[in-house]
Parts: structure tokens; C-alpha cells; sequence
């Protein structure tokens, strides 16, 4: 007979001061990569792509959360802290900033719940679709005359990005995890 794991209180504390510290690191990170990202674009001839080579370090902390946690809603909410963070500190999207983490933090939740558990290829496509649907915002905001192979170019720079640093980074997470650890492992 196989026993379900019941949730205490404990635990319900360490995951949200989980979620919380993730959402922090996340904000943090987001901000410095998003100053990066414009430093990186102004010395680029593609000056759009270039700094979506970074979008990876924007989604990871999404999937870790999810990955620890794995409860639906963990990304989401990762997302909005994280956003509201950097809109605080004075990130470089302004307050779209927070709409732009909320929806990655959707979008990751979205195809954790379609697709179930945190393996490699669903943490890939997660983290990869997350970064697309974040570009879209922004290219409907800020480069609505972009030429269309620059944006599919950006489209495809980010998601591969996203996919390759966040599958690598999320595992490499859970495998530093020790084995007496109460977080699954992938």
C-alpha cells in the first residue's frame, strides 16, 4: 500500500520561506541581468537578441521552485514576488516588470500542470515557453517595428536559452540535495 505524504505545518512553513527566498534570489538576479542585457545590446549588431542569450537566469528560479516544492502555484507565486521585487528596485522594465515575472511564473505552472512532473524535457519546455511568453510582452511594448526574422531570432535565442540553462541548472540543484533530504528528487 502506498502511503500519500501529509503535509504539516512545518513543512508548509519551509516551503513558503522556500518560495520566498527563491523569489528573492530571483529578483536580485533578474535585476543584474536585465542591466547586463542592455550593457551586452549596446555593443551587439543585433542588439534585440543579444541579451536574451541571458534569459535563462530570469526563469531558473521558477523551476527550482516548482521542482522543490512541486505544488502548482509555487511558480506562479515565485513569479509575482520576484516580480514585485524587481519593480521595487527599480528594474529596467519598470512596473511591467511584475506582469512580465507573473507570466513566467504562469507559464511554468501552466506546463507542469498540463505535463505533471519536473523531468528534464518538461523543465526545458517550461522554462523555454516561459521566456517566449515574456518576449512577447515586451515586443509588443517596446519594438512594435522590429523586422520579423529579428524577432523569431530573439524568440528562438531565449527559448533555447531558457530551456538549456534552466534544465541544467534545476537539475544540477536537486542532485546537490543530500539523499536524507525531504525534496524529491527529479
Amino acid at each position: 500500500m502506498k502511503q500519500s505524504f501529509q503535509p504539516d505545518k512545518k513543512s508548509h512553513t519551509r516551503n513558503l520561506a522556500l518560495l520566498v527566498l527563491l523569489s528573492a534570489l530571483g529578483g536580485l538576479t533578474s535585476l543584474l541581468v536585465g542591466y547586463a542585457g542592455r550593457a551586452v545590446s549596446s555593443f551587439g549588431i543585433l542588439p534585440l537578441v543579444f541579451p536574451q542569450l541571458l534569459t535563462g537566469f530570469h526563469v531558473i528560479w521558477l523551476t527550482i521552485a516548482f521542482a522543490l516544492v512541486r505544488a502548482h502555484g509555487s511558480a506562479t507565486f515565485v513569479g509575482a514576488l520576484k516580480g514585485l521585487i524587481e519593480t521595487v528596485f527599480s528594474s529596467h522594465l519598470g512596473p511591467l516588470a511584475f506582469l512580465v515575472s507573473l507570466t513566467q511564473g504562469l507559464t511554468v505552472d501552466l506546463v507542469f500542470i498540463v505535463l505533471k512532473k519536473p523531468r528534464p524535457l518538461t523543465i526545458s519546455l517550461a522554462s523555454g515557453l516561459s521566456a517566449v511568453c515574456s518576449l512577447v510582452i515586451v515586443q509588443f511594448l517596446f519594438w512594435p517595428v522590429t523586422p520579423l526574422a529579428i524577432i523569431l531570432l530573439a524568440y528562438a535565442t531565449a527559448f533555447f536559452s531558457a530551456s538549456g540553462l534552466s534544465n541544467y541548472l534545476t537539475k544540477r540543484v536537486m542532485q546537490a540535495l543530500p539523499s536524507s533530504s525531504q525534496f524529491k528528487k527529479l
